[in-house]
Parts: structure tokens; sequence; C-alpha cells
């Protein structure tokens, strides 16, 4: 680990910053893609088969999901495009600059896409279902995951555009 660390430290500030988003976005998008393929989502949604679940039952079980995720998704996302902007400013080529600024664009566009797809509402009332004592109508935990998969869905390509141009910027940099 001390020879990663020195050769980290030994590059120069914007590579460092360009090295970090860089695995920040392609934590991302992939922990993204391997949710989407074989996480609790797709089990909900029944993708593996059917499952044996009270509604009550599965929107506890998403809950448990989303408020993990959204937590560390959401603060790599920000801290990625503060990675990238900071890139964009201090990186001596107007390439990279240019990479890393789309990269911090593309990455900080997740907070505003929530919205914009309608995911906080299904958010919301999936939160309050989860509550003691209300109780879920038949089919509206599943209705509602279905619909956060659909509208989440939206948000992934501008993970892989992030990721991808942060991608080549770092091997434009070529110091990495």
């Amino acid at each position: 680990m001390s020879l990663i660390r020195s050769r980290l430290l030994s590059l120069p500030a914007p590579s460092i910053t360009l090295a970090l988003g860089g695995i920040g976005t392609a934590y991302v998008f992939f922990a993204n893609i391997a949710e989407a393929q074989r996480g609790i989502i797709p089990l909900l949604n029944g993708r593996f088969g059917k499952l044996e679940l009270g509604e009550k039952e599965r929107v506890m079980l998403w809950n448990s999901y989303f408020d993990s995720a959204a937590k560390w998704i959401v603060s790599t996302s920000v801290l990625n495009s503060l990675l990238s902007f900071t890139t964009s400013y201090l990186h001596p080529s107007p390439n990279i600059r240019r990479l890393a600024l789309l990269s911090g664009i593309f990455s900080i566009s997740i907070v505003p896409t929530t919205f914009l797809v309608g995911l906080l509402p299904i958010n919301s009332r999936l939160k309050e279902l989860t509550k003691a004592g209300v109780e879920v109508r038949r089919s509206e935990g599943r209705e509602l995951v279905q619909g956060w998969e659909k509208r989440h869905a939206l948000r992934i390509p501008l993970y892989a555009i992030a990721w991808g141009l942060n991608l080549v910027a770092v091997l434009l940099d070529g110091r990495v």
C-alpha cells in the first residue's frame, strides 16, 4: 500500500485529482451496473424468479437498500464533480480541462435528474410506507419499486458518460 501511496503522492496535484475522480466515477458507474443486474431491486422486481413477499416486506427491503446506496452514490457523485471541477481548473492541458469539466457536470447532474425523472415522490412514498401503522395497498410496493427502477435507469447513462470522459482524460494525462 505504501508503494501506491508514494506513487500517487509523487504526481502533480491535477493528476491526483484526476485519478481520484476516475476512481470515484468508476465506482459510481460500475456499482450501479452491478446493482441493476444482480442487486436487491431486480430481486424485488422478480427478475430472478417469483419472490414471495408481502408488500410491507418489499418496501422494507427497498428501504434498507436505498438508505445505504443513496448515501454512497450521491456523496461519491458530488465528490467526483468537485474533483473534476478542481482538475478542470488546475490541469495544464486544455483538452483534459474540458474533459474534466464535462465529467464533473455529468457527475453532479444526477441531482437535478433525480428531480426531473420523478424519483423524489416515489422515494417519499416508499419511505412513508415503512412507518409503523402505515398500510401498504395491494401491489403498491411492487408498483413503486418497479417505477423507481425504471426512473433510476435514466440516470445510468449520466454515470457512464462521466466515467468515460474521466477515463479519456486519465489516458490523455498519461501520468496516472
